[in-house]
């Protein structure tokens, strides 16, 4: 039985369910390139999943969605023509959290748990619109006990209100959410400066914060010196001018956060037993679970009453689709729970073919070498390199699982300032996350749990700690990724060729993008190595190893007027890609030149000149200007 699930609101995209497997999810965002993306997603599943497969709308069994129903005629951003193509009585539709609900427990491989759902608000079948959901589910059955009306309190409706109002940074389409960086400020911060004020939040003066400031844009992306001012929050947003300010913000607002999650847990262990249901398990989902400092936190703090943790690979928006098609397969239609892993590698493959056609329309940028192996990989991290992979099936959810992923050296040091400013061109602070060989995670981490998907975040032990320091936070934790053998061999077999080098069971892991959806094309892949620093693009399918033909662009500058000119040349290349060289033919010390040479700390721009530290003396000015005799611009 095949059954499609679609959604067309923000994270919009379709899954497919053959038998009760899923076999594909694809986002749109990622086609679109604008994060967190609405979009027509029964036109995708036509123009990807019916193409490749040779099928029709005809050999779908059963359709299913999310409430609103109106969601798959008009959104924010668009009209849908959904239900001209498929009738609107052929589809089932669920509520939002039961549907996050049932995508975190029908994904995990427990037989029975307690099941919370936190988010900023959704509409339930029963029309109520709510930001908390308290489940309890067994074999192949979810049962909702309690609910929390969005309008009462919304954690995730809270984070919204502070990354946008006070943080000044990003919190949704069409740059993404931004709150990984709130948490990655938080370590830095004392999180008893504000934590009155934080509670006051998530307390009687929630709707203070819940607002909407007037002016308030959504949908379209706004400077954050242009945004509106929000009466309630401004005063916070003025003290985060100052960055420690900020940082303490961020901590309280994190401490408030998981003592609400942990408040939401008893709550719902103690009404589960009430109704004489017992668990070890708890499984997550909603955006809020994506907060896997809290997460790494909850099996410590709840040892007498939980052993296993389970958040899905897509806990946000973007899994409704998912959960709604898993609730319909195994609760409506009454098949058996199964407890295999669920894959996060359910995007597009792309042959060969589509690999190699790709990088001939980029042969003037790169040039390429055949039959690399996981070795030469090795060898260029351990150089220092950064090399990006592509290869199989992309990754579902927010975070890059080995298929479109950068990977750097986690020994060195200084790999997470380097990531950031040249490549991710995101805030200092920001970590990275390492991928750990499964059988070594405990090893290396405190309280380990399984983390397949990046979900946890985890102390490392004392004596590892300086041993992997790019992959290191301030407060001594990082969000692993466990690998094992099963769940992605080609990515394993790397990681395990690293250890056998180094002695280091783990590799520095980001996603593959510069402040956009996760490359999902080979020609998404290229532009973004060619718009980066990123040093070489590996496609591992094909064992083709990429990297960029040297651009130069060179200059002569003549012997009056040194700086005038100087500034003139480089006022012409500064905005481009490439490397520049600037041939000065007189004494460059006395008019200023070298001082703002030195200034500038543009690391692509080489000045020869006759004195000073970059001298090569009247003989080599002379070598210099026969080399550069073809220039492609001489004043």
């Amino acid at each position: 039985m095949r059954i499609v699930g679609l959604n067309n609101s923000h994270d919009a995209g379709y899954c497919v369910l053959e038998d009760g497997k899923l076999v594909e999810h694809i986002e749109v965002e990622r086609y679109s390139r604008l994060k967190e993306d609405c979009g027509d997603s029964l036109q995708y599943f036509k123009d990807i999943f019916l193409k490749k497969s040779n099928l029709s709308l005809e050999d779908v069994d059963a359709w299913v969605s999310i409430y609103p129903e109106r969601y798959l005629e008009s959104t924010s951003l668009g009209k849908y023509d959904t239900f001209k193509y498929i009738s609107k009585d052929k589809f089932k539709f669920f509520g939002h959290h039961l549907s996050h609900a049932s995508h975190a427990y029908y994904s995990s491989n427990f037989n029975d748990s307690y099941i919370l759902t936190i988010d900023s608000a959704g509409t339930e079948a029963n029309g109520n619109v709510i930001s908390s959901g308290f489940y309890i589910a067994k074999g192949n059955k979810i049962e909702k006990i309690y609910e929390i009306p969005g309008s009462l309190m919304s954690l995730g409706k809270l984070w919204g209100r502070m990354t946008r109002m006070v943080f000044k940074l990003q919190a949704g389409y069409p740059r993404g959410h931004q709150a990984g960086s709130v948490m990655a400020m938080s370590s830095m911060g004392d999180p008893e400066k504000y934590y009155e004020d934080l509670k006051r939040m998530v307390g009687p003066d929630f709707h203070l914060v819940d607002q909407q400031p007037p002016g308030y844009v959504k949908g379209k992306y706004v400077k954050p010196e242009d945004d509106a001012i929000h009466p309630y929050l401004n005063k916070y947003r003025l003290l985060a001018e100052d960055e420690q300010e900020a940082f303490n913000i961020a901590a309280s607002l994190q401490k408030v956060t998981e003592e609400y999650i942990f408040e939401c847990i008893e709550d719902l262990i103690k009404k589960a037993k009430d109704k004489g249901f017992y668990s070890n398990n708890l499984c997550l989902s909603g955006g809020v679970s994506l907060n896997s400092v809290c997460v790494g936190k909850i099996i410590p703090s709840f040892k007498d009453t939980l052993k296993n943790i389970f958040i899905p690979p897509v806990p946000y928006d973007g899994g409704l689709n998912i959960g709604a098609a898993q609730y319909y397969w195994h609760h409506v239609l009454d098949n058996p729970k199964t407890n295999t892993f669920v894959t996060p590698y359910l995007g597009e493959k792309y042959d060969s073919e589509e690999v190699t056609k790709t990088l001939e329309t980029f042969s003037k940028k790169v040039t390429t070498k055949n039959n690399v192996n996981n070795k030469h990989i090795v060898d260029l991290l351990t150089e220092g390199k950064l090399v990006a992979v592509f290869q199989g099936r992309s990754e579902s959810g927010r975070r890059a699982l080995g298929n479109r992923s950068i990977l750097a050296d986690p020994t060195n040091p200084n790999i997470k300032n380097i990531i950031n400013k040249k490549v991710k061109h995101r805030q200092w602070y920001r970590p990275f996350a390492p991928s750990v060989l499964e059988d070594y995670a405990s090893e290396w981490f405190e309280n380990y749990q399984p983390s397949p998907y990046m979900s946890h975040v985890l102390k490392f032990k004392q004596d590892k700690l300086g041993k992997a320091p790019g992959v290191e936070h301030f407060d001594q934790t990082a969000r692993l990724q466990t690998v094992g053998k099963t769940q992605n061999p080609n990515y394993y077999e790397l990681i395990k060729e690293f250890h056998n080098r180094t002695g280091i069971p783990m590799l520095l892991n980001t996603s593959f993008n510069d402040r956009e959806p996760i490359c999902e094309t080979p020609k998404h892949s290229l532009d973004c190595f060619l718009g980066t620093d990123i040093d070489y693009l590996y496609f591992a399918d094909e064992q083709i190893l990429v990297s960029k033909k040297e651009e130069k662009i060179t200059f002569v500058i003549p012997s009056r007027n040194n700086l005038e000119f100087l500034q003139l040349a480089y006022k012409s290349i500064r905005n481009l890609e490439t490397k520049h060289e600037i041939l000065v033919l007189n004494d460059a010390s006395t008019d200023g030149t070298q001082e703002w040479i030195k200034n500038l700390g543009d690391d692509n721009l080489i000045v020869y000149h006759n004195q000073g530290p970059e001298r090569i003396g009247i003989v080599g000015m002379f070598d210099k200007g026969i080399e550069m005799a073809r220039t492609d611009i001489i004043f």
